[in-house]
Parts: C-alpha cells; sequence; structure tokens
C-alpha cells in the first residue's frame, strides 16, 4: 500500500513511492495537477499532468503500487484512494514536487494545498494510507490519522465518527491585569532590530550578521516584566523588493504596523534619514499608533543632534530615544516608555516563554545565521535553510538540516574545499543550538540546489515563506 504522511500546519501530503535514505534525494521535477472530489467534498485521487519529462522508467517504483496508475498516453499520473466516481475537481495551488534520485528515479511526489481548501477536513479516503501525522507531540499520535469529518452520502446527510483526540481547553494565563501589547520593531535592513530585541533577552531570539535583510520571518519576544508583558515583534527590514521572497519579508513587515499596540520606528544615528526611512515613516503615520523614534548606534554616531533634527520632522513620534542595542545603552528607559503606552489586560502568553519560534525554526535560523556570517556577496541572500529530521540518539538529539541554495556554483561554496566551509558552519551552529537547547547535538549538515527558489512560489511554500498564506 502506498503510504502517506501529512503535515497539518503545512498543508501538506507527501506519498512515498520507496523507502528513501539520507540524502538519497538529489533532484525535484515540479508539474501541474488537481484534486479529485466526490460528492461530500473528500479527496478520491490526485491527478498530475507530468507530460513527457518524466519517463515510464522513472516510476518504476510509482507503478508497483495498486493506487498509482500512468494514462493517457503516459502524460498523466493519477494516484487514487478511493473508487468513489470523482464529482468534482480543485486545480493544485501549487505545482506538485516529485523527488528524484541521483539516477533520476521517483521517489515520492508532495502535494500542498491553500488554507482555505481545508485539506485536513478533506481526507476519510486517504486515512487508511496516512502512517505519520507531523506536527504533534502527544504520545500515541504516531502513526495513525486523527482528524473530524463531515461527509454526506446519496441516502442522505449523515455525520461519519471519527476517532479522535480530546483537545484540551488551553489553561487560563492569568486574571492579573497588567500593561501588555504588541511593540512592533519596524525599519530599513540593518538598522539593529534584532541586535535590540536580543539585547532585552540577553540572548539570541532572531539571528543578526552584518548583511542587510537577515531577518527574513516575524520573531516574537516575549519580555515578562512584574506589571508588564511587552511582545516584541521583530519584523524585516522594509525595502523594495527583488523577488517574491522579498516581497514576502516586506508583506511580513507591514502587516506588522497596523497590529501593534506600540510602534518603535528604528533608525540608523549614523547616517541622514533616506528615502527608504521616509517612505517608512509615512507607512507608520498611516497606523495612527503610538510611534517612539529609536535612534540606534548612538555609540558610533558622530552626528546624532544633527541627524535627530531630520528624524523628528518625517514624525510626529510621541518620544525620541537613543539607545546603543550592541552595548545595551539606553534600553531600559527605552522599555520604561513602551510600558507606558501599552494598554491594561491579562498576559497573552506564560510568563516562562520567550519567544513564539518553534525549537526546529531557531535551529533552522541559526544555521542561516553561520550562512550568512561565512560566505560573501549573493551566496547569502540565496540560502534557506529546512529542519528535516529530529531524532533523539542516545544522549545526543540527532538533527540533519538542509543548506538550499540557488546555484550550482554556491553549494560549491557552501561545501568548500574538501568540506571545510561546510564543517566551520556546522562546527559554529552546533555550538548555538547546544547552547539554546541545553544538550548535546550532533548536528548534520547537507547542501541541495533549488534553482531560483527565492521567485518561485511552490519552493517558497515549501521553505516556510507563503506569501498567500500571510495575506490569508
Amino acid at each position: 500500500m502506498l503510504e502517506l504522511t501529512f503535515d497539518p500546519d503545512a498543508r501538506t501530503l507527501y506519498a512515498y513511492f520507496t523507502p528513501i535514505d539520507e540524502g538519497e534525494d538529489s533532484d525535484q521535477a515540479e508539474f501541474p495537477g488537481m484534486f479529485l472530489l466526490d460528492a461530500a467534498g473528500q479527496i478520491v485521487a490526485f491527478h498530475v499532468e507530468i507530460g513527457k519529462d518524466l519517463p515510464v522508467t522513472a516510476l518504476r517504483d510509482a507503478l508497483t503500487h495498486p493506487e498509482v496508475h500512468l494514462d493517457h498516453d503516459d502524460t498523466v499520473l493519477r494516484l487514487t484512494f478511493s473508487q468513489e466516481t470523482p464529482d468534482t475537481h480543485v486545480d493544485l495551488p501549487y505545482q506538485a514536487i516529485i523527488d528524484r534520485d541521483r539516477t533520476g528515479r521517483a521517489l515520492g511526489i508532495e502535494f500542498i494545498a491553500d488554507m482555505e481548501f481545508e485539506i485536513a477536513q478533506r481526507l476519510r479516503w486517504l486515512q487508511p494510507s496516512i502512517v505519520e501525522v507531523f506536527g504533534s507531540d502527544e504520545e500515541g499520535t504516531e502513526g495513525a490519522a486523527v482528524f473530524a469529518t463531515e461527509v454526506t452520502s446519496d441516502a442522505g446527510a449523515r455525520e461519519d465518527e471519527v476517532e479522535h483526540d480530546e483537545v484540551a481547553a488551553p489553561p487560563r494565563i492569568s486574571d492579573e491585569e497588567v500593561r501588555v501589547g504588541l511593540v512592533a520593531l519596524v525599519g530599513k535592513p540593518n538598522v539593529g532590530k534584532s541586535t535590540l530585541l536580543n539585547a532585552y533577552f540577553g540572548a539570541k531570539l532572531s539571528i543578526v550578521s552584518p548583511k542587510p535583510q537577515t531577518t527574513r520571518i516575524v520573531v516574537r519576544g516575549i519580555l515578562n516584566r512584574p506589571q508588564a508583558q511587552i511582545v516584541f515583534v521583530d519584523t524585516p527590514g522594509l525595502h523594495k523588493p527583488q523577488s517574491q521572497l522579498g516581497e514576502y519579508m516586506v508583506e511580513a513587515a507591514r502587516r506588522s504596523i497596523p497590529d501593534a499596540d506600540v510602534i518603535c520606528f528604528v533608525v540608523d544615528a549614523t547616517e541622514p534619514p533616506t528615502s527608504q526611512d521616509r517612505i517608512i515613516a509615512e507607512s507608520i503615520k498611516k497606523a495612527h499608533k503610538p510611534t517612539i523614534l529609536v535612534l540606534n548606534k548612538v555609540d558610533i554616531a558622530h552626528h546624532v543632534d544633527l541627524y535627530l533634527q531630520a528624524f523628528q520632522e518625517m514624525g510626529p513620534w510621541e518620544m525620541e530615544v537613543a539607545v546603543s542595542a550592541k552595548e545595551a545603552e539606553g534600553i531600559e528607559g527605552l522599555l520604561e516608555e513602551i510600558i507606558q503606552r501599552l494598554p491594561m489586560g491579562p498576559r497573552l502568553f506564560p510568563e516562562d516563554q520567550q519567544t513564539d519560534l518553534s525549537p526546529r525554526e531557531q535551529v533552522a535560523e541559526l544555521v542561516r545565521e553561520k550562512v550568512l556570517l561565512n560566505t560573501q556577496q549573493e551566496v547569502p541572500h540565496g540560502v534557506a535553510v529546512e529542519v528535516e529530521e529530529w531524532e533523539e540518539r542516545g544522549e545526543r538529539l540527532y538533527i540533519r538540516a538542509t543548506v538550499n541554495v540557488e546555484r550550482d556554483g554556491h553549494k560549491g561554496i557552501i561545501i568548500g574545499d574538501r568540506g571545510q566551509m561546510l564543517k566551520k558552519i556546522g562546527a559554529a551552529a552546533r555550538y548555538e543550538i547546544e547552547r539554546l537547547l541545553g544538550r548535546p547535538v550532533f548536528l548534520d549538515l547537507w547542501v541541495k540546489v533549488r534553482k531560483d527558489w527565492r521567485s518561485d512560489p511552490s519552493a517558497l511554500h515549501w521553505l516556510g515563506y507563503d506569501i498567500k498564506k500571510l495575506k490569508s
């Protein structure tokens, strides 16, 4: 029987044609297709238009499964899970991705759904084939797909009784009223937003490097004080995007502005305002939220007073505060100004939680940081990191991560002569990861080429930069 895995968070199904060993998948091919649905909206089959780009010999493992068929003059691959006659179809929002080994043999195929499709509610016929559900740490869930599904039959409407684990209501955090809210750190790239966030925690919640556009995702740092809970939102630097990845980053930053209770407009005090600063200032003013102008890098600035006036004229701002995020100077004064402007309410997060990033996301970001610090020019900007395996192995935690690059030449640079660069990146990342997790780690790094992934919607979705999801 064809085996499937399901990741509900990523809305992704993966069908295995054959067991896949570590590093065996070395190439990918992408094809358009559709979900085939029965009258109740349940998935009965997948239809993939492979054309003549994938020879029959590449599908020898796939075609050993009774669910897999090749028809329509060998141009359509179909995975069928029910004898129900399809009633309708929905086009795949992202192309199906077929993983291949070095000989071109197809190893498996991945299907990604839009949020609006609600794929978790359409898996009635696929459940017997799903052997693992990702995204759950509860004991007893591995090896069994659990979904609550409502379907209808020709005999009339009925509800299928599907066993599922009861989900406990989240515990009430506190009845105490404190100053609480979201504080957006907004500014152009490389002004020190992530350094400022990290300074408040004395730890690396958001990666930093001298290169612009280091931050790609929104990182939330949860700072607790006796009478306040401040949720800092570190946003990607606002810039003119040159790729779909850039569009994702800019959209993520822009959406953080109206959602914030307080905005910190972070600027570089070592230079006068630029056109980028002025554009960002206009966006902030439209939000009509309390805004503090934060002049960073005052430890190395020589014309703070002169530039301050120019930044003030872009306002008005409720307050101007000079800080050095790198030296942690002035940050407590800034914090006091922020807390004064937050509304009263119950804490949004438990007091022992510092970030909403998962450990896997933090590990992926730490590996990417080491690539940024050790490579030059265009290479680091074309890198994305996936954590693909996370397994207890004795006293050590085994982590396998893939460093995705856009060019074959970039792969060679990151691996380096006799693998020396990859070893250097891995050693530096492992040190940070062990500090983060507080335990020994075996970090296994691989490098894979994903051609032009920054402008490929399917690759961006796979790597976690889903602009459609962001806008939904």
